[in-house]
């Protein structure tokens, strides 16, 4: 598996651990959030999901979407050194979560462009978990591959 398989393979286990958080936030601590797989869903339908095979398509897109981001980060470790990488996978996970933000606001996206004090908390604690399950899956993955081989 190169660098990028494995950056996109951390990133898809930490997507998953993120949308777990969304799943508890919302059915255990009963908040009021918009969902990460709500997100995907009104970017690609323009609304909430509908029924349950728009939420899987938006999952499915969302899953890729944070594969994608594991692999820039899979590149960027290297270049600023692995000490540190949970720190680091932490911060890249609240940081692209900005940008994030940031692009519906700029574009005036229905339903995006305004956010309540839970759910931007809810995902920035998302996109803490997702950074620190990136970087440590990524850093399992790593040493993984320059084990010797049997």
């Amino acid at each position: 598996m190169d660098r990028f398989f494995r950056g996109f393979t951390a990133g898809i286990v930490g997507g998953v651990a993120m949308n777990l958080w969304s799943l508890i936030a919302v059915f255990v601590l009963n908040l009021e959030i918009l969902r990460f797989v709500d997100w995907a869903s009104i970017l690609l339908f323009g609304d909430l999901p509908a029924n349950h095979a728009e939420g899987a398509v938006a999952l499915f897109i969302q899953l890729l979407w944070v594969g994608f981001l594991g692999s820039i980060f899979a590149f960027l470790i290297p270049q600023v050194t692995s000490r540190g990488y949970l720190i680091k996978g932490a911060l890249f996970g609240v940081v692209s979560g900005f940008f994030i933000y940031a692009i519906p606001i700029l574009f005036q996206v229905p339903i995006l462009r305004e956010h309540t004090l839970a759910t931007v908390l809810s995902n920035i604690t998302g996109g803490i978990i997702w950074g620190l399950t990136l970087a440590q899956t990524l850093h399992w993955l790593d040493r993984k591959t320059k084990a010797p081989q049997k």
